[in-house]
C-alpha cells in the first residue's frame, strides 16, 4: 500500500514541491494573523477580566468562554481559503497517488447512518460534522472513511447550552468477510490497563456483557462487549487482536471497532487532525509531508493488517 522511499522522495520533489512552494507562502501570511488576532482577542478578554475583577467568577468563565469561541471563528475563517488549496490541490494527488481507484470528497463525509449503525457510541447526536471523505476498494473489500465531529448538547443547572464531544477523529466502515449473527464491540480498556486484575473486575461489574480474551497484551488494550461469547471468540482469533494491538501502537490513540451486520466499524479518535494542513510548521519539511502518506496508509492498510481481503475468509 505505501509508496517506495524513492517514489515518495520523486513525487514529493518532482510534483509537489512547487505546488508546496506557492501554499507555503500563504501559510506563513496566515500564521500572522492568527497570531496577531489571538494578541487582540486574549488581551481584551484579560483587559475585561481585570476591569470586572470584583463580580463574579462565572462573568470571568463567560469572558472567556466567549473570547475562545469567537477566536475559533475567526481562525476558521481565515484559513478556509487556505485548507480549501491544500485539500484540492495537495492532499487529492497525495490520495491519488497511493490509489488511484480511491475518491476523494473534501467536503464529504461518512453518513449519520453509519455511525448510529456502528452501535459504538450512545445517546442524542445534536451536531454531526465531517469531511475528507474517501471511498473505494483495497482489492476486493470496499472501504469508506473519512473525519467526523459528533457533539451533543445539554444544559446546565443555570440554563446554559454546553456542547459535549462524543467522537472526534478518523471513522472507517469496511467489510468483514466472515459470517456472524451478533453484534461484538471493542472499547479502549482504561480500568485495566491503569488498574489492572482489580479494573477488569470492576468492568465486569459495570458491564454484564464484558468477555474475556485469550491475548494479555489484547486485554490491557482493549475490552470486549459482547451479545454472544463464542461469536466473539470466532471473529477476534489471535491474529486479529495481534493486529489491533499493533495498530494501537501505531495510532497512540484511543481506537473503537464493532463488528455489525457483516460490517467491521473503526473509530480512531486522533481530533481528525491527520488529514489537516499543518498551520505552525513548514509545508515545505519532507516529515510533514510524510506523515499524510502514514496515516493514509495506517488507514487503508487495516484492511491488509486485519487480512479483510484474503479469499479464504470470503462469505459463503
Amino acid at each position: 500500500m505505501s509508496l517506495k522511499t524513492s517514489d515518495l522522495l520523486d513525487f514529493y520533489y518532482d510534483e509537489l514541491y512547487p505546488q508546496l512552494q506557492v501554499l507555503e507562502e500563504e501559510r506563513k501570511k496566515v500564521g500572522k494573523k492568527i497570531l496577531w488576532v489571538v494578541a487582540v482577542i486574549g488581551g481584551l478578554a484579560l483587559y475585561l477580566i481585570w476591569y470586572t475583577h470584583e463580580t463574579s467568577v462565572d462573568v470571568a468563565i463567560q469572558i472567556v468562554a466567549i473570547a475562545l469561541g469567537t477566536g475559533a471563528l475567526i481562525v476558521n475563517w481565515m484559513t478556509t481559503g487556505y485548507r480549501r488549496k491544500f485539500k484540492h490541490n495537495i492532499f487529492r494527488q497525495i490520495v491519488a497517488r497511493i490509489d488511484p481507484t480511491l475518491i476523494y470528497s473534501p467536503t464529504g463525509m461518512v453518513p449519520k447512518t453509519l455511525f448510529q449503525l456502528s452501535g459504538l457510541f450512545d445517546g442524542e447526536i445534536d451536531h454531526y460534522t465531517g469531511n475528507d471523505l474517501i471511498k473505494g476498494k483495497i482489492g476486493e473489500t470496499p472501504i469508506e472513511f473519512s473525519d467526523l465531529k459528533v457533539e451533543r448538547e445539554s444544559t446546565d443547572s443555570k440554563g446554559r447550552r454546553q456542547r459535549h464531544t462524543i467522537f472526534s477523529g478518523t471513522f472507517i466502515m469496511t467489510e468483514f468477510h466472515k459470517n456472524f449473527r451478533h453484534t461484538v464491540r471493542v472499547y479502549p480498556d482504561v480500568a485495566e490497563k491503569y488498574l489492572g486484575v482489580f479494573g477488569g473486575w470492576l468492568q465486569g461489574m459495570a458491564d454484564g456483557k464484558l468477555v474475556r480474551m485469550d491475548s494479555p497484551a489484547f486485554e490491557k488494550e482493549f475490552k470486549v462487549i459482547a451479545d454472544d461469547p463464542v461469536e466473539a471468540h470466532y471473529l477476534l482469533t489471535p491474529n486479529i487482536m495481534e493486529k489491533l494491538v499493533l495498530l494501537k501502537k501505531k495510532a497512540d490513540v484511543p481506537i473503537y471497532l464493532s463488528f455489525k451486520l457483516d460490517k467491521l466499524f473503526i473509530a480512531i479518535a486522533n481530533g481528525g487532525a491527520w488529514f489537516e494542513p499543518t498551520l505552525f510548521k513548514s509545508l515545505l519539511s519532507l516529515d510533514v509531508f510524510k506523515s499524510y502518506i502514514e496515516n493514509l496508509d495506517l488507514v487503508l492498510g487495516i484492511v491488509e493488517e486485519l487480512n479483510l481481503n484474503r479469499l479464504i475468509w470470503s462469505k459463503s
